[in-house]
């Protein structure tokens, strides 16, 4: 029973089918291997190698109906989903959040272990591939690290025999993030550059875009939690450097057109992309090759995952002004599309408010209201009703997993929490994203103070950051990857659970007003009355906003022992080392 533990799986060194041509989404394996022929020659390494990628799905948009980390995360005050969404309320028996990682850890860590069998392997070649396999055992450490904290740390291929080896102790989060990063510093360090490694594959400038990610978390989490013996401007100096490694390539740029970022057939020419998920579509009438549902889900009577009133303030004023220093009216289409940071109406439908009643395009409609059409290739809607790639799970658009848009935005929250962010790092980072994406004014940074145009930016009434030049790197981290799977990791690191209890931050799961959606009713001739009959509203400060849950039938109370998921208790039975997370 106690191989359980990392839920070994006998197979580990066969070589999965993945899919196309120079891309890891194309390959597809000859012959299956055997341990003892698999490791003769580079190319057996690479051949190996795609197995690790498989698992990335889960990091762009998924595979066929299954949701990836866009859309995938349902509990977060950026958009509600269509059934309510609970914290975990029980120990589970068993759970794939920690049987599914130890399970990819295995697969780097046996081609770790195999790579020096290999005849006439060059120092360079034999370390570029221990840096891919360390990449991926980062990634799966880390995504532990963030669900459970402390952690049983796994560097070597297990014996299933050794009662020692299936009994390991957790690490501290300290310690293992320190080897986390270890891990991706070596893949840093001696990963081929993006023009060797291959087309769309982990290389040195993939290897910092995580180190940024990981690095950034770790630094957040142990300020605004308060680790015990944490180091967490350490990691805020990796986060900063590691993002400065790839700006410093010159290999990427921010382009003028935010939406084509998740509506591309083929990301492959795009400048933001560092790596992405290639999807295909090759059949009729539902025939699926390598495709995913992102906005599939949209078009049917099941409601979309709609953002709430509070992702839709969260956009400044095309000024570059917060909401909470203009006036605001929320009451109509005008009040809160126009004028508006350029990234607004490239993420929620501008044209119509879209509740059950008033639907768009063959049943398309929202939990709040505000339809999140960022995903959606709308201007192509005949040309792919036609071939069926409209409907999930047949859509073929290319997916993002590490953009360059994100490493500017770990480069300037690090400097900003380091407390020496410069004009030139606002000017290198965010402000790109707000000339190229928003469309809005630069920021100007004076120590702490931030101002746009001339006039200064006040803290808003309630945020929780500690000085308006952090509370604004955070407005534009939302703004810019709003809807693509990061807000539920950032509002843990920050401990900002209590944004995800409803009554303590009822505008994060309320949608439109109920002035705005009968306004786009009426416009088709759509009765209040039936828009009354269908929805639910929820008073806020004497105004009726759209609820996607019938009022007082749920509830969703925070407690701080969510911060970490508990460890499944058929570990506990399996290692008498591991103890239960605080609280569970």
């Amino acid at each position: 029973m106690k191989n359980k533990l990392f839920n070994i799986v006998s197979g580990a060194i066969a070589v999965i089918a993945l899919c196309g041509c120079s891309d890891y989404l194309d390959r597809v394996p000859l012959d299956s291997n055997s341990d003892a022929t698999n490791w003769s020659s580079v190319a057996a390494i690479e051949t190996y190698s795609w197995n690790l990628y498989g698992d990335l799905s889960g990091f762009s948009y998924g595979s066929g109906w299954t949701r990836g980390q866009y859309h995938g995360e349902p509990l977060t005050d950026d958009y509600s989903t269509e059934s309510f969404s609970q914290f975990t309320v029980s120990v589970p028996n068993s759970s794939s959040s920690w049987n599914g990682p130890y399970d990819n850890i295995r697969k780097a860590n046996v081609m770790l272990a195999r790579i020096d069998q290999v005849p006439g392997i060059t120092d360079a070649a034999a370390n570029h591939w221990r840096g891919v396999a360390r990449f991926f055992r980062a990634l799966w450490h880390f995504q532990l690290l963030k669900t459970y904290g402390d952690i049983v740390w796994v560097d070597k291929e297990i014996n299933i025999a050794s009662e020692e080896e299936l009994t390991l102790p957790r690490l501290s989060r300290t310690e293992a993030a320190d080897k986390i990063i270890e891990d991706l510093q070596f893949a840093v360090s001696n990963c081929y550059a993006p023009s060797a490694a291959g087309v769309n594959t982990v290389n040195s400038m993939v290897a910092a875009a995580l180190l940024s990610r990981v690095a950034l978390y770790e630094g957040s989490w142990e300020k605004y939690h308060g680790t015990a013996g944490g180091h967490a401007n350490q990691f805020f100096e990796q986060a900063k450097n590691a993002a400065q490694t790839v700006i410093n390539s010159g290999l990427y740029s921010i382009n003028e057109n935010y939406k084509t970022n998740y509506t591309s057939n083929d990301l492959s020419g795009n400048k933001e992309m560092i790596l992405f998920k290639r999807y295909s579509f090759i059949g009729d009438k539902g025939t699926v090759t390598h495709a995913h549902s992102q906005f599939g889900w949209s078009d049917s009577s099941t409601p979309t995952w709609g953002l709430t009133k509070s992702a839709v303030e969260n956009y400044t004023t095309a000024d570059g002004l917060p909401i909470h220093m203009v006036d605001y009216d929320d009451k109509t289409m005008d009040g809160v599309f126009e004028g508006r940071d350029a990234r607004l109406s490239a993420t929620v439908f501008p044209e119509k408010i879209l509740v059950t009643e008033h639907a768009y395009i063959e049943g398309i409609l929202s939990t709040t209201g505000y339809w999140t059409y960022k995903f959606v290739p709308l201007d192509e809607y005949e040309t792919r009703i036609k071939n069926t790639t409209w409907n999930g799970p047949s859509n073929n658009t290319d997916g993002p997993i590490f953009a360059y848009p994100e490493v500017l935005l770990n480069y300037a929250e690090a400097c900003a929490e380091l407390g020496n962010c410069t004009q030139a790092d606002l000017d290198k980072s965010v402000n790109i994203l707000r000339k190229n994406h928003g469309k809005i004014p630069a920021l100007t940074v004076s120590g702490t103070s931030v101002s746009v145009n001339g006039t200064a930016i006040t803290k808003a009434p309630g945020d929780p950051a500690e000085n308006v030049l952090i509370q604004e790197i955070r407005r534009e981290r939302r703004s810019e990857l709003m809807a693509d799977g990061f807000r539920h990791d950032d509002l843990y690191r920050w401990a900002l659970g209590k944004n995800l209890d409803l009554a303590q931050n009822p505008d994060g799961y309320l949608g439109a007003s109920r002035d705005i959606i009968i306004e786009s009713a009426e416009a088709d001739g759509i009765d209040a009355g039936t828009i009354d009959e269908k929805n639910y509203f929820v008073t806020i400060g004497g105004v009726q906003y759209k609820s996607p849950y019938e009022p007082g039938k749920n509830s969703r109370t925070w407690n701080d022992k969510y911060y970490l998921e508990p460890i499944p208790s058929n570990q506990l039975m399996l290692d008498p080392n591991i103890q239960q997370n605080p609280g569970w």
